[in-house]
């Protein structure tokens, strides 16, 4: 069962789409996915998986010195489980990108911003739900083919419950 806070961020997510979708023939909109291998460290539990993600930005400042982004995204931060505990989280995320160009095919990136978090643990018993809005951030790097597709490589963390670092590759379409 989602929660007010989960609806709400759904909410919100789902018009930012829709307004950016609106202007799709403007330079400046992109969309992207990745595929991510996350690490969680929860209690006695470190455990990897393999997870997907996706977003949607808007680039608002293009210089040759400096590039700047707003960012949407949801990140599936991955189900996890031994004998004792079952952990399972995702992530619905705004944030802020400021890429630095080097050369014209090549850029590295910083990405900070708060993420909408749920985690569900479960233990023989008991299940807790962790809902809240934490900090994340991550640093990159991208390279351009025909200045329309982005090959990117990306380290996240999340500050949440669950302690959650992930590693990923994935494209970036701008239009």
């Amino acid at each position: 069962m989602k929660t007010p806070a989960h609806c709400a961020t759904a909410r919100a997510l789902l018009a930012l789409i829709l307004i950016f979708s609106a202007a799709a023939n403007a330079d400046g909109f992109y969309i992207g996915a990745g595929v991510y291998e996350t690490s969680v460290s929860f209690d006695a539990l470190d455990d990897d998986d393999y997870t997907p993600a996706g977003f949607v930005g808007y680039q608002f400042l293009d210089t040759n010195f400096l590039m700047l982004s707003g960012e949407l995204g949801y990140y599936d931060l991955g189900d996890y489980s031994d004998d004792a505990l079952s952990v399972e989280s995702s992530a619905f995320t705004l944030a802020g990108v400021a890429y630095l160009p080097i050369g014209p095919f090549f850029e590295v990136y910083a990405k900070a911003g708060i993420a909408a978090v749920r985690v569900d643990v479960e233990t023989p018993g008991a299940k807790d739900n962790f809902d809240d809005e934490e900090a994340f951030g991550g640093v990159g790097f991208s390279f351009d083919i025909l200045d329309t597709i982005d090959l990117y490589a990306e380290y996240l963390k999340f500050d949440t419950e669950v302690d959650t670092e992930m590693l990923g590759i994935g494209v970036r379409l701008d239009f």
